[in-house]
């Protein structure tokens, strides 16, 4: 695989939030198609879905963990600014 690009977004507090949400609603309505596919014996089609959502969820396990990290930062500086 080439050299990845990276690309940097910059959002309030409110819309990492909101993003967050959406797409974890995205990731149950995906799961739900899934198991419709499935039951359906359309099992190549799932497969793809699966995967797709697998990479919907590692990129919501980092927005979750830089909104984490954010505010652990925000919370270091108010106890320094304390002490």
């Amino acid at each position: 695989m080439g050299k990845e690009k990276t690309y940097t977004l910059t959002l309030s507090g409110q819309e990492l939030h909101d993003l967050i949400e959406a797409a974890l609603v995205c990731e149950c309505q995906a799961a739900q198609i899934i198991n419709g596919l499935k039951r359906k014996g359309l099992d190549m089609e799932a497969q793809k879905l699966v995967t797709q959502n697998a990479r919907l969820a590692r990129i919501v396990r980092r927005m979750q963990e830089t909104k984490e990290d954010k505010r652990n930062a925000e919370t270091d500086s108010q106890r320094r600014r304390l002490v």
